[in-house]
């Protein structure tokens, strides 16, 4: 019998029919079953949705620096292409709910308009202090989503007021300027005075830090819980390291526009699909839990080992062979717990990493 093999060429010229989209599409439809059929994990009966920007290394070709354009130059003056990446995160059950792969010369603010329309009522969004802006929080209180955000304390003047006050919190409202006037009319909002709570929490560093939110009843959201709050955005900022130290999205399997948006969204695929599959072990790992001294948890990085030759097989299979698959994949879930070590404190090290992940040698996943 004569063997069938697919040239590279013949898979090259297939793979630039395949949108990016599709990946999209598929990732709405099981975020979309995943919240409509589970009983999904909240914080005082809210979602918790952080919004978060990021970057991502990009190969060196001609089209690439042409839709990208040059972020900087290296040492050897070789151009570093970079992308901008947003995601809007869902803390407590580990989903990116939407995400974007863009310009590094967009603007995380601007990008984080777009990611608004996929939360709902019910909904809290955190954001870090690069987001803090009258017009964000003013657009924010116009569509009716509650939101909490640390602000850079010296570029507002109620947050530097309250932190050398020694008070707790206070109310306080804060007017537009110039620039924010303009910008709430192009996004079609009244420019209005914005009433918000401003908290000052001291970390454990002895440092103060601000928050403003929009959630003004103290009876229901006391001062006390505005620290683990916020606390909750660390996962997002872990989301990140996961995508590059995991998935390892910046070793891109292409060298157009093109292949990077399916590596990218396939790979954001395959982390939702793996996040959703371990939350139904949930019930099992508590059991587990009530027979030990410390709590334990699902192990991200072994899961998604176990997954990455799975997926195709999840699309081909029969129903049948797909439910004792998928009962499989989560008993070798539960097979490699870790444990929970909580209240680390551990100080972030900024660095400018030089990896660059090379094209030929592909990652399996």
């Amino acid at each position: 019998m004569p063997e069938k093999k697919v040239s590279k060429g013949a898979f090259s010229q297939a793979r630039q029919k395949l949108k990016h989209e599709a990946f999209i599409e598929l990732d709405k439809d099981q975020i979309d079953y995943f919240y409509d059929t589970t009983d999904y994990k909240k914080w005082n009966g809210f979602r918790l949705i952080a919004v978060d920007g990021s970057t991502s290394r990009l190969p060196n070709s001609e089209a690439i620096l042409e839709e990208y354009g040059v972020a900087d130059i290296s040492e050897t003056s070789t151009p570093i292409i970079l992308s901008r990446l947003s995601q809007a995160y869902d803390m407590l059950n580990h989903l990116t709910i939407d995400a974007q792969f863009s310009s590094y010369h967009n603007n995380e603010q601007e990008m984080a308009i777009n990611h608004l329309s996929f939360l709902k009522s019910g909904d809290i969004c955190l954001f870090d202090r690069n987001y803090g802006s009258f017009w964000l929080f003013a657009l924010l209180n116009s569509k009716g989503i509650h939101f909490c955000a640390r602000l850079k304390t010296g570029s507002w003047k109620v947050a530097k007021q309250l932190v050398e006050s020694g008070q707790r919190e206070i109310i306080a409202e804060i007017y537009p300027s110039k620039a924010s006037a303009k910008r709430c009319k192009a996004l079609g909002i009244v420019c209005k005075v914005q009433r918000l709570r401003f908290i000052c929490i001291e970390l454990v560093s002895g440092e103060k830090e601000v928050l403003v939110t929009n959630l003004m009843d103290d009876k229901e959201f006391s001062y006390d819980e505005f620290a683990d709050l916020y606390h909750f955005r660390w996962f997002v900022e872990e989301s990140y390291k996961r995508m590059k130290s995991r998935l390892e999205i910046e070793n891109y399997s292409g060298k157009t526009p093109l292949a990077l948006l399916q590596d990218f969204y396939a790979k954001l695929f395959s982390c939702n699909l793996t996040s959703i599959l371990m939350s139904e072990t949930d019930q099992q790992v508590k059991k587990i839990n009530k027979n030990r001294k410390y709590n334990y948890q699902l192990n991200f990085t072994q899961a998604l080992n176990r997954m990455k030759n799975s997926i195709v097989l999840l699309f081909i299979r029969s129903n049948r062979k797909i439910k004792e698959y998928v009962t499989h994949l989560e008993n070798l879930f539960i097979s490699n717990l870790e444990l929970i070590r909580p209240d680390r404190n551990i100080e972030r090290k900024f660095r400018k990493s030089k990896r660059i992940y090379p094209v030929p040698y592909k990652n399996s996943f």
